[in-house]
């Protein structure tokens, strides 16, 4: 009868301790690029698993480090207003993640030519070019973080983990090929969209989200404006120009498609499945490029 009770408590105990372990909050995700939104900073991530061609473009002769990356995740400071923005004028910093020992990449940039280790009085360390102003480290396994400016600064981004981009807006950018977020932009780069720099300089918050099938790639966009008026404008300029860009290439179109296409809620417009054209995905992909 003992043995029966024992068994009988043994059993209860799994039960409620398996129970508690299912009932455990799960831990909420972070994607790095949510660290990196601050205003004026062009935040750009992109899924390196359903965009091989162009992170394979990017990191050019490092084919291997490209077949390893699984996603790569950009902020990108202007240093000026110039419209589109100059990829010269820019500060950086980014991570790469992916299959990366940390252990061993750390130690093959320890040993190349190319590099300088560095260090701080706090223990941090990474590695900055002799002819170059690229400074980088993997300080995970699975990741690298960059930088064109400080690696100091970029690591405190970088650790800090800050929730600057929610996490709904967040679940989205992640599920796109590739998604650009910006907050109150000085410039951007060109989208194809044939819009005036003056859009850009009234634009609050910006949201692009491509997405990659089949067919070729669609664009979905929120791009909230100073005012509800600026909104009806920026809708119809970017109406406008599709328009024309079908027309251009003869592709047959029905109004009412256009009008679920293109919508506006207050000051915010929003694009749905826009398609996006060769010249426009060259053009964004020579940006991109030149940007990775």
């Amino acid at each position: 009868m003992r043995k029966s009770k024992a068994f009988i408590l043994a059993v209860s105990l799994v039960l409620i301790l398996s129970s508690c372990a299912t009932l455990k909050k799960e831990e909420r995700p972070y994607y790095h690029f949510q660290g990196m939104a601050k205003d004026q900073t062009i935040v750009i991530t992109v899924d390196a698993l359903a965009e091989k061609e162009l992170v394979a473009s990017a990191f050019g002769d490092l084919e291997e480090f490209a077949k390893r990356a699984t996603r790569v995740s950009l902020s990108l400071t202007p240093l000026t207003d110039v419209y589109p923005l100059e990829v010269d004028a820019l500060e950086a910093y980014g991570v790469v993640e992916g299959d990366y020992p940390r252990f061993l990449l750390n130690t093959g940039m320890m040993y190349s030519r190319e590099l300088d280790q560095k260090g701080n009085a706090e223990g941090l360390s990474w590695f900055t070019q002799k002819d170059g102003d690229i400074s980088l480290y993997a300080p995970k396994k699975d990741e690298l973080l960059f930088s064109n400016a400080s690696y100091e600064r970029a690591y405190g981004s970088y650790s800090e983990k800050l929730f600057l981009i929610d996490d709904e807006t967040a679940a989205h950018m992640a599920n796109a090929s590739i998604a650009v977020y910006a907050v109150e932009p000085n410039t951007f780069f060109d989208l194809g969209l044939d819009l005036p720099e003056s859009a850009f300089k009234q634009m609050k918050e910006v949201l692009l989200l491509i997405y990659r099938g089949d067919d070729g790639r669609t664009l979905d966009a929120y791009i909230t404006m100073d005012s509800d008026k600026l909104a009806n404008t920026l809708s119809q300029m970017v109406r406008t120009g599709y328009i024309a860009r079908l027309r251009k290439d003869k592709i047959s179109f029905k109004i009412a498609d256009l009008m679920k296409m293109f919508t506006i809620e207050n000051d915010i417009v929003m694009i749905k499945q826009m398609d996006l054209g060769n010249e426009q995905m060259e053009l964004l992909q020579r940006s991109l490029t030149g940007l990775l």
